[in-house]
């Protein structure tokens, strides 16, 4: 009897164990090996982290296209509410200060933890529950807050990291992103 309790006790632990969600640590070096659609058109995007301090430096590489950085100025990490939404520059691209790009901001991801909801980009997003469509990177499920927008037609699926809250997909934005692989 023990040996079964002992067995039972054991399966559970393993079990809850494996149903666990996987939050990646991301610091400075760390790639997100991405695919962005762009007009049907899919295009392999390299993001990597070049400082989590602000200003926030994010490069990019798109094969057949080239590279550069997004600059995130600490206002825009602490307060931003726009995402930026155009066709990247070679070379700097310096945000303004109330634009973010690849994550959102400090503020709103608090707003978003402590009501469920927030807005961007003047688009009102609110968690969806249940999440029948939770975020897998290589097979395992990723500790992250899928939101989708009031009239549904914009879903984000945000890592739950309030240092870095990174947008790991975009649908239903015209030029969406999908993060397959963190290394």
């Amino acid at each position: 009897m023990k040996k079964i309790f002992l067995f039972l006790l054991c399966l559970g632990f393993s079990l809850s164990l494996f149903a666990q969600k996987v939050l990646p640590e991301i610091k400075i070096g760390t790639a997100l090996y991405s695919s962005a659609f762009v007009q049907g058109q899919e295009y392999p995007l390299v993001l990597t982290i070049k400082s989590i301090a602000a200003p926030v430096t994010l490069a990019w590489s798109v094969e057949g296209y080239g590279d550069g950085t997004f600059e995130i100025n600490e206002k825009a990490l602490k307060d931003g509410t726009e995402m930026f939404m155009g066709q990247p520059g070679l070379g700097a691209t310096k945000l303004g200060d109330a634009e973010t790009y690849g994550l959102i901001s400090k503020t709103a991801f608090k707003t978003l933890t402590d009501t469920k909801a927030f807005t961007y980009n003047n688009i009102k997003f609110k968690v969806k529950t249940p999440d029948s469509n939770p975020m897998k990177i290589g097979g395992k499920e990723i500790d992250a807050i899928h939101v989708v927008s009031d009239e549904g037609k914009v879903e984000l699926w945000i890592l739950n990291n309030p240092s870095l809250p990174i947008i790991l997909q975009t649908v239903g934005l015209g030029i969406d992103v999908m993060v397959n692989e963190i290394k």
